[in-house]
């Protein structure tokens, strides 16, 4: 596979979540890009200044109806063990930045979120040891910041799909050659922000697959017309047409990750 940076642009990440930073203050996980969160994921969390502990605070749709606190009332046991204690009301920004630290249908992928206090910033840390126990809330101050968005292709899919579509005959390897770096060329100057996103990868949360613009698409066919003899020409653009969506050879991976800025390490 090969990377290419479209320039500096900005980016959101919608809702999920990611690791702790490492010494660097660089967050290890991954971003996680348009994967919604679960109906009963917190927006909201009490958060200890003094020890950095948080809590999620229920939304009205999945609070108890009826009494009030109990014993097993996690919020009143967080307050009744930070008594004495300055606790923040922490909310996630509008503009929403989440990380993960793998896929989102993990229960064990470590989650963060971009959170405030109406003052100054947190990185909320959402993650378990242990599949039967609960999620443990941390935050410290910090920002999620985006970094470069990048586009690539699967290059060996690609050269994979071109060989079976001349099998039992192969292209010569210098006409993939020139018909990669001609795509490449192409894609090089697009801006992900205006591509058609289909879907996300399941397994990486940076990913997200993009089908084809239609001008590029084009423009490929034109090209193929200065690469391959025109025996082979006429496959060739049916190559093309079949796998010009989002489920084809020539769909687009966009990559967006982020990482921790101006974050007091604890």
């Amino acid at each position: 596979r090969q990377d290419y940076d479209p320039g500096d642009r900005a980016m959101d990440l919608p809702d999920g979540f990611r690791d702790p930073p490492d010494q660097t203050g660089n967050l290890r996980g991954r971003a996680a890009l348009r994967a919604p969160m679960e109906p009963e994921a917190p927006r909201s969390w009490l958060g200890c200044r003094i020890c950095g502990a948080a809590v999620p605070l229920p939304s009205p749709d999945t609070r108890p109806s009826g009494a009030g606190a109990t014993s097993e009332d996690p919020v009143a046991e967080f307050l009744a063990a930070h008594s004495g204690h300055e606790v923040a009301h922490l909310s996630q920004i509008d503009a929403i930045r989440i990380v993960a630290s793998g896929p989102l249908w993990d229960p064990m992928t470590t989650l963060s979120v971009q959170v405030t206090d109406g003052l100054t910033f947190f990185v909320l840390i959402t993650e378990r040891r242990s599949i039967e126990e609960p999620r443990r809330c941390r935050f410290f101050p910090g920002k999620i910041a985006p970094l470069r968005p990048l586009i690539n292709i699967d290059t060996r899919d690609l050269r994979r799909g071109l060989d079976l579509e001349f099998y039992p005959h192969l292209l010569r390897r210098s006409l993939v050659d020139r018909f990669i770096e001609v795509f490449v060329d192409l894609i090089h100057s697009l801006d992900p922000d205006e591509l058609e996103i289909a879907f996300d990868d399941a397994n990486d949360p940076t990913v997200s697959i993009a089908r084809l613009p239609t001008h590029v698409h084009e423009a490929l066919q034109a090209r193929s017309a200065e690469i391959f003899p025109p025996e082979d020409l006429v496959r060739v653009r049916k190559f093309l047409d079949e796998n010009r969506f989002e489920d084809g050879l020539l769909a687009l991976r966009v990559h967006r990750e982020a990482q921790l800025e101006s974050a007091e390490l604890r």
